[in-house]
């Protein structure tokens, strides 16, 4: 019997550059729409997205494909490399390069490909610091190059904490439309002010335990075994030295690192990369009202 291929048809269609481990793909398919292809040149993750996402056309250099190879789709999302912008990133000689560095300078394969398929909905990410890099130049330029492919939106940092993600990351977004404004819901609070943690005053019931917050129990010191992601985590939890002292014993014991090998290393870095799929989900939930 021939299987009916209507429901996804009908479906919207998401196509996600500098995908990394589908962030952005997850996020909205959540909200009911089908990823048609990504782009994403590490073989590791990209093996992770053809496993993930088998319905999705997979392709390695954002440089080498365009409306050629990828098909028309409702929105293109990606968060370009933050490398050459970032403060924990690699400075050079001179200081950060912003969109002038290699792998930031991606950017510009973001637009090209914009300008060739004009999706209704572009969607970008990257980290805050974009907003004051090389004395707001790079931001300025981001708007513009989005303005001049007729693009127009709203830009937000919002913070994966108050997504109902056991972490802080706050995380630039600038969401457009092709001549038309995205929905003014994109400006409004994803939770009422009271539902939010609060580290001011004393508080009754903590906001989260210990053991739920993500993070190593302890630092590795070994460089590559690292996460950083802008700070190191300490915990503090009354009466509880001895856990610390009993994992730290339990660590010795089975000969556990205390760092992380390889594998552990490149699914953590993976992970550290990726977009937070709660605030995809929200966002296309938003953009399913247009």
């Amino acid at each position: 019997m021939p299987t009916n291929d209507k429901s996804s048809d009908n479906k919207l269609k998401i196509g996600e550059l500098f995908a990394g481990v589908g962030g952005f793909s997850l996020g909205f398919e959540a909200a009911g729409w089908e990823t048609a292809w990504q782009v994403e040149i590490n073989p590791i993750k990209r093996a992770v997205l053809s496993d993930r996402f088998p319905h999705a056309r997979q392709f390695e250099d954002v440089r080498k494909v365009s409306a050629k190879e990828l098909c028309p789709v409702d929105c293109i999302a990606g968060g370009f490399p933050c490398t050459d912008i970032s403060n924990m990133g690699h400075r050079k000689k001179g200081g950060i390069q912003g969109l002038k560095g290699e792998r930031s300078g991606l950017f510009s394969e973001f637009i090209r490909i914009a300008r060739e398929i004009q999706p209704r909905w572009l969607v970008l990410e990257n980290v805050p610091a974009l907003l004051h890099s090389n004395d707001c130049q790079d931001i300025e330029k981001v708007i513009s190059d989005i303005a001049d492919c007729n693009y127009v939106g709203f830009a937000r940092v919002l913070d994966a904490q108050y997504f109902g993600v056991a972490q802080k990351r706050r995380r630039f977004f600038l969401v457009c439309g092709l001549g038309e404004m995205p929905p003014f819901d994109l400006l409004a609070d994803a939770a009422p002010m009271e539902a939010l943690p609060c580290s001011f005053g004393k508080v009754e019931q903590p906001w989260r335990q210990a053991d739920r917050w993500p993070g190593h129990t302890q630092t590795a010191t070994n460089a590559r075994g690292r996460i950083n992601l802008g700070s190191e985590l300490l915990v503090a939890e009354e009466d509880g030295w001895h856990q610390m002292v009993e994992r730290e014993r339990a660590s010795a014991e089975t000969g556990i690192p205390s760092g992380l090998d390889d594998w552990n290393w490149a699914e953590a870095h993976a992970a550290g990369d990726a977009i937070c799929p709660q605030i995809a989900e929200w966002i296309a939930l938003k953009l399913n009202k247009a």
